[in-house]
């Protein structure tokens, strides 16, 4: 018979236990920061002209709407859903911001942007957290049913005619960085705040993780895919009004695909890259089956 005491000796003669996937995990979790980082530094070695400050300013500028997008689908990836109509919502927003700033006024014209966007948000989030409608589906019908409305209004012409002191927003620069990114890093703060230090951002994660732990848990998950889509619909304005402020014009074709990705594409390849993913949920439910939890 075996001792405690034998046993703690035979316990102190054992090497530490080590996961044989360490290594493995290590590489998901930083694989992505460490491929970033190196091709930066071929980069900047490579090309004397990546290395310069307006090339730099530049990314900034050209990435901030990519960046804010990636903000309100990183809330939708982690339920478990999609966002495929932010580049027809962000080119709706722009057209209607464009208008009511040629026609009326610059202030009424980003109010009435903001709201176009929680529209089409809230028409996507009824479709998916009440009707039930697969989110690939229903998001892709809303972008296919947006850009035709965009283009059939505009004749896919530019709106041209927004006071071009509005280029500010769009192009200006504030400590010598430029305005869009300014507007992204406090869309991220605000969003990523909400996201990890709120009951609400809690519960985005409860849902993503396992909806029928949530639901007995209380959570409203219909309400709360409800907002997320609307939050989304926000940020999809908020990129609408930038794409404003860079030509002074509304761009109906804001988003389209033209040989690369589009917004939409591009935002959820940011989201993936940043470490969220498109697994199923805890529930043993993929989400693509366009099961509506109630």
């Amino acid at each position: 018979m075996s001792t405690p005491a034998a046993g703690r000796a035979t316990g102190r003669g054992l090497p530490p236990r080590r996961s044989r996937f360490d290594a493995l995990d290590a590489l998901r979790r930083y694989g992505i920061a460490v491929v970033f980082l190196a091709l930066v530094t071929t980069m900047l070695i490579a090309s004397p002209q990546f290395r310069t400050q307006g090339n730099f300013l530049n990314l900034l500028q050209q990435n901030a709407i990519i960046g804010i997008l990636a903000c309100g689908m990183t809330f939708a990836i982690i339920l478990g859903g999609f966002g495929l109509s932010v580049g027809a919502n962000a080119a709706l927003c722009s057209v209607v911001a464009a208008k009511v700033m040629i026609e009326v006024d610059i202030g009424l014209g980003v109010a009435v942007a903001l709201l176009a966007g929680v529209v089409v948000g809230l028409v996507n989030g009824l479709l998916i957290a009440y009707v039930g409608v697969n989110p690939f589906v229903s998001t892709l019908g809303t972008m296919t049913v947006i850009r035709g409305l965009v283009y059939v209004y505009t004749n896919a012409t530019p709106l041209f005619g927004v006071d071009f002191s509005f280029t500010r927003v769009g192009l200006g620069r504030s400590l010598g960085v430029p305005n869009p990114f300014w507007i992204f890093l406090g869309v991220a703060l605000v969003l990523g705040s909400l996201l990890s230090l709120t009951r609400f951002g809690h519960h985005i994660y409860a849902i993503g993780g396992n909806t029928v732990a949530a639901r007995q848990m209380g959570i409203d998950i219909r309400r709360m895919r409800l907002v997320v889509y609307m939050l989304i619909g926000v940020c999809a304005a908020a990129s609408g009004i930038i794409l404003v402020g860079q030509p002074a014009t509304g761009q109906p074709a804001t988003g389209q695909p033209a040989g690369a990705l589009g917004y939409e594409l591009t935002a959820i390849a940011a989201v993936i890259i940043g470490g969220a993913t498109l697994a199923a949920s805890g529930d043993g439910h993929h989400p693509r089956r366009g099961r509506c939890d109630r």
